[in-house]
């Protein structure tokens, strides 16, 4: 029953975090890709992967945290906060080169959300998201691979949106 909840959880997160593929508002992205990552990491410590639950629920602060910080030197001190966060959990939980991809992943995805418009930070997520798909296949994390694949077509599919709006 454990593991039928926790897929369960898993698999509500790729549903939340497609849907926020798919909203044009940057605070609308923020609120819903946050509420996936909570959902992940739920599911991460069900599986009892600390390591990865811990990183999602991260992401899912430093998410919320981008869209709130309107003054200029505290965005700067909370960016660099999650940079040196990432960076010591991708040392802390270093498992050889194929560490390095969610590193970059989520450092990339937090310099594009705290310092890019909405447009552009989906763009440069685009690149997060090729650092993950490489991180799955390494890993052969099929389920990831496929949710991360079709958060990229989302993805494109609302940015090429935002062009024509």
């Amino acid at each position: 029953m454990l593991t039928v909840l926790t897929y369960t959880i898993g698999g509500a997160g790729i549903l939340v975090e497609w849907k926020s593929y798919l909203l044009h508002c940057g605070q609308a992205f923020r609120r819903w890709s946050a509420a996936g990552a909570i959902l992940w990491a739920t599911q991460y410590m069900l599986l009892g992967a600390t390591t990865a639950a811990l990183t999602m629920g991260s992401t899912a602060l430093r998410t919320l945290f981008s869209g709130w910080q309107e003054q200029y030197r505290y965005r700067h001190l909370a960016a660099v906060g999650f940079v040196l966060l990432f960076a010591v959990l991708t040392v802390v939980t270093w498992q050889g080169l194929v560490s390095l991809l969610p590193g970059f992943a989520v450092i990339n995805t937090t310099l594009a959300l705290f310092y890019l418009d909405n447009r552009n930070m989906r763009v440069a997520c685009l690149g997060s998201s090729a650092a993950w798909i490489a991180n799955d296949l390494c890993w052969q994390a099929w389920p990831a691979l496929i949710a991360e694949s079709v958060a990229v077509f989302l993805n494109l599919r609302t940015i090429r949106q935002m062009g024509k709006g």
